[in-house]
């Protein structure tokens, strides 16, 4: 579950990256990705940033050294096993460190890990079903032309939403106006 655990983290790096590099981030991009979360104690952040779906190399990868291929495996079993169940049922995935409780509800996969060694921070990672559908069909990536696709079909593309007992972050993509 690595891989999906820290998709927030990855997505703020890859929006600052595209700040960074006017290159990557185009003034002719007619989608714009969205970081917007707070921490416990209030303080907020707000990023958008232009993004151009035609680049070469997609940065929603989540197949390489950083994640686990393993989990793309064990989040298929999971999502399969949670399409034969009714919403809200719950199944284990068990990683290295922890084990996951997955969950179908309201169109969404949710995702509560649950740490071996006995921290008692709690999270919940919310991701749309068709994500998950979009991320499996490509074993682990989300194809530019998958959030072209996305973006012209749904307008806003929510990505992933985490809430947690220290703060939550929402990441999305739509149509710049």
């Amino acid at each position: 579950m690595a891989g999906l655990r820290i998709l927030p983290t990855i997505a703020l790096t890859m929006a600052l990256g595209f700040a960074a590099h006017p290159s990557a981030a185009g003034a002719s991009s007619d989608v714009r990705l969205h970081i917007q979360g707070h921490l416990g104690g209030g303080s907020g952040l707000d990023i958008e940033v232009p993004w151009t779906p035609d680049k070469a190399d997609s940065p929603f990868n989540f197949t390489g050294d950083a994640c686990d291929r393993v989990s793309v495996e064990r989040l298929r079993g999971a999502w399969t096993t949670l399409q034969r169940l009714p919403e809200g049922e719950t199944v284990t995935i068990r990683t290295r460190s922890e084990k996951v409780l997955a969950s179908r509800q309201s169109g969404y996969l949710v995702l509560e890990p649950q740490p071996d060694h006995g921290d008692d921070h709690h999270a919940r990672v919310k991701i749309p079903d068709y994500i998950v559908r979009t991320f499996l069909a490509n074993d682990g990536r989300i194809a530019d032309r998958d959030v072209d696709r996305l973006v012209r079909e749904r307008g806003k593309v929510t990505l992933v939403k985490v809430n947690s007992d220290v703060g939550g972050v929402t990441v999305w993509m739509e149509r710049a106006d």
